[in-house]
């Protein structure tokens, strides 16, 4: 859209989408209100090694742990070992919404393992400080000195912590996780950015380390962020008023009933000053926000640049009286840019403010302990009343480096505000749009955070266990270990059946050439689809004159190996390669052709088997099932018009009931086609990330579900699903226009068809 005037530039402010969470999808655990959850022993115990090991390297000066160390690549590891076993859970026993949920107990566990290390060191502080005075210990004096020094840097320790395990699980959220996770749980892409949200970080979301490290440091170190956003507000609020907004903060008096139940970790008591206070949302957990939450409508709002180019492109669309209208109406906004500078203050204070951008990263804990955060922006900002050797405690070590340091800042912004302040005053202005979505992003996390609860305590997890209402965040490995005596059982099975039909009559014409048939489908036919098997981890189940019966397994300690519906389509798909390959054999050779119909069912329960001596024999209602599905009505194979594809089902009407067929309501067509049941492509929609895809062909509009999944080795294959109409058989015709409201689904062999479909997709998913 070429933007031509002001109305046409505020109809591109976006934004962003509400955020929801349905707390009820988890039963309450032993206190009937919170959701009892046991995070992994496993994580649970290299958190809290870890960050004990990082503290005290802290604490004597040094950085934490890289995070390509021995101890942090296994943070990382066992991390998303972890999540991915947990959302693979998704196929078996949790529901997606619980998942979403759940998530939130591994970054409340960080934080709460944190906070236990550092109350812990204080703890042997003030152990060692009593017994020091009961034996009047001359290192008394110089423990207190230690946990006075400690208890002044803890809010530094903490942030820097978690801002480093944060980071470590944002790297492999989106390295290893970003794909599983957008097809699992795709429905909140801002998952990632509300559990790693910068502000989770700090004790208080004004602290002002965390700021300078990732917003601005607010006026009068963040403190004077609620004066400055009301200011802002005001401003906003009158040069868009075609477009209001939510004020951030909600000025609305509740009482003690109406407030949210528990504050855990004290997150929505910090944020209440900003935000006001928190109602009580009971179960539906939300966040809604408003365009002023979007980074770049600021951009488009008040980047000159930005509106040199859209004046560039208007001159060619519109009249010069036009143009020089929309150009006074960008003015407007420049004039409002400046309104919002000057809320800032003087130029002094201005210069205070932006100077975070020249320190940031440039600060350690370290240099911390010469220089206050205050004094050191002030000496950037060039500011400072008193120069910059009186406010670094030159008696400290490292105080002539941190003064080097500062002094080249300067320099750095100096240089910055000179050349553009505009530009720095526009990053300022988005870092406030960033900060506000991050404080609605922190509420909403803290307001999940106190629906759970994490148990350690063996007794409460026995507890909460024999309520029924535990939930286990587990790795692959205690998962295998919890189910030790199930580890081998089939939880769930896909059952295929190829009917294979002709062969009585082929076997006829071979022997009439002299020919082996038994060689000759040995060769040809059962021998390629048993090179097959291992590919899609198919075994077979049994041979039933011409048909095949194969079944794909889903094991109870392999949940990210859940793919047996869409791997028997995929061997299914093979098997129709075979006969194809066959009957062109066959047609050079003269021999009959070979009709096939494959039926493929789902089973979300275990098999059943007899044992004949030491053969197993299957008992499964997805064999009968399957016989149906693969099965072609005599009534349908020589006068349906499939058209297109291979599969089509009839309803019949009542007079026809009676006709044969056994009586079925439903009849179908199958001839060298793949139909899966209902259940079968329900099971199919939670293992592939399906695309909806709707294409006329021969005038006729179909709908395809197309996506990908996994073979044994990994290997990924595309799939493609029709979803066809059921008809209705009136008198041996189908009755075109009557709707009977359901569907039955085909599996689109490979082939041009399916590739065109493929094809398609990708490029409409690139537009």
């Amino acid at each position: 859209m070429t933007v031509l005037s002001l109305d046409d530039l505020y109809t591109q402010l976006v934004t962003p989408a509400e955020i929801s969470l349905d707390s009820s999808r988890l039963d309450p655990g032993i206190d009937n209100y919170h959701a009892d959850i046991e995070v992994s022993p496993e994580f649970s115990q290299v958190v809290r090694d870890t960050l004990d090991l990082n503290l005290k390297r802290m604490i004597d000066g040094k950085s934490p742990v890289s995070g390509n160390t021995e101890e942090m690549v296994e943070v990382r590891r066992i991390y998303v070992d972890l999540m991915k076993v947990t959302m693979h859970r998704s196929k078996t026993d949790l529901h997606v919404g619980q998942i979403y949920i759940l998530q939130f107990a591994v970054i409340k566990l960080i934080v709460q393992e944190l906070r236990a290390v550092v109350d812990g060191y204080v703890e042997k502080l003030e152990e060692a400080i009593g017994k020091q005075q009961h034996a009047g210990s001359r290192a008394l004096m110089t423990t207190q000195e230690k946990l006075v020094w400690f208890r002044k840097r803890s809010d530094h320790f903490s942030y820097r912590l978690l801002r480093h395990y944060f980071r470590l699980l944002q790297r492999e959220e989106n390295n290893q996780l970003k794909g599983l996770r957008e097809q699992i749980l795709g429905q909140m892409p801002q998952a990632v950015s509300v559990l790693c949200n910068p502000l989770l970080t700090s004790q208080h979301p004004r602290e002002a380390l965390m700021l300078l490290d990732n917003f601005a440091v607010w006026p009068q170190l963040g403190q004077g962020f609620a004066e400055l956003n009301s200011k802002l507000e005001e401003i906003l609020s009158s040069c868009v008023s075609e477009y209001p907004f939510t004020p951030l903060k909600n000025e609305a008096k509740l009482e003690a009933a109406q407030a949210e139940v528990y504050d855990e970790l004290g997150g929505l008591f910090a944020s209440q000053i900003l935000l006001g206070p928190s109602e009580d949302q009971k179960d539906i957990v939300s966040e809604t926000f408003s365009w002023v939450e979007h980074p770049d409508n600021i951009r488009l709002l008040f980047d000159e640049s930005v509106h040199e180019r859209l004046l560039e492109e208007a001159k060619n669309h519109q009249s010069y009286a036009k143009n020089r209208q929309f150009k006074n109406d960008l003015k407007k906004l420049s004039k409002a840019a400046s309104d919002m500078r000057k809320s800032l203050g003087d130029n002094k204070a201005l210069k205070s403010v932006l100077a975070s951008y020249a320190l940031r990263d440039k600060l350690s804990p370290l240099d911390l302990d010469v220089i206050d955060l205050e004094d050191a922006l002030a000496i950037v900002s060039g500011t400072a009343s008193r120069k910059p050797a009186e406010l670094v405690e030159s008696g400290q070590e490292g105080s002539q480096i941190v003064q080097a340091k500062l002094s080249e800042c300067a320099a750095e912004f100096d240089k910055m505000f000179r050349d553009a302040p505009e530009d720095l005053f526009l990053r300022f202005l988005m870092d406030y749009s960033k900060y506000r979505l991050h404080l609605r992003y922190y509420r909403f996390a803290h307001r999940v955070f106190n629906r759970l609860s994490i148990v350690s305590d063996p007794d409460k997890i026995q507890l909460a266990r024999a309520g029924g209402n535990l939930y286990q965040l587990m790795t692959s490995q205690e998962v295998k270990d919890a189910q030790a005596e199930q580890s081998s059982e089939v939880v769930h099975h896909t059952i295929l059946k190829a009917d294979v039909r002709g062969s009585t009559t082929v076997t006829a014409e071979l022997m009439k050439q002299d020919l082996n048939p038994a060689s000759y489908f040995s060769l040809r036919f059962f021998g390629p689809i048993n090179e097959s098997l291992a590919t899609y981890g198919a075994v077979k189940v049994f041979l039933e004159g011409d048909a095949v019966i194969l079944g794909t397994y889903e094991y109870g300690d392999s949940p990210n190996e859940w793919f047996s519906v869409s791997r028997a389509c995929g061997i299914a798909k093979e098997i129709l390669d075979i006969v194809a390959l066959k009957n062109a054999h066959s047609r050079q050779t003269g021999l009959p052709l070979l009709e096939i119909g494959i039926g493929i069912c789902y089973s979300d329960d275990r098999p059943l088997f007899l044992f004949d001596e030491d053969r197993p024999i299957m008992i499964s209602s997805a064999i009968g099932d399957a016989d149906r599905m693969s099965g072609c009505s005599w009534r349908l194979r020589e006068t349906y018009d499939s058209g297109n594809f291979n599969v089509g089902a009839m309803l019949m009407s009542e007079d026809d009931r009676q006709k044969g067929e056994k009586g079925q309501e439903l009849i179908r067509y199958n001839v060298n086609g793949i139909v899966v049941d209902d259940a079968a492509f329900a099971k199919l929609e939670k293992e592939v990330h399906f695309t909806l895809l709707k294409a006329k062909l021969a005038d006729r509009e179909e709908v395809f579900y197309v996506g990908q999944y996994p073979d044994v080795a990994g290997k990924e294959r595309d799939l493609v699903i029709r979803r066809g109409k059921v008809g209705l058989l009136k008198e041996d015709k189908v009755d075109a226009a009557y709707d009977t409201g359901q569907f039955y689904y085909e599996v689109i062999p490979n082939g041009k068809l399916a590739n065109r479909v493929v094809a398609l997709s990708a490029e409409r998913a690139a537009r």
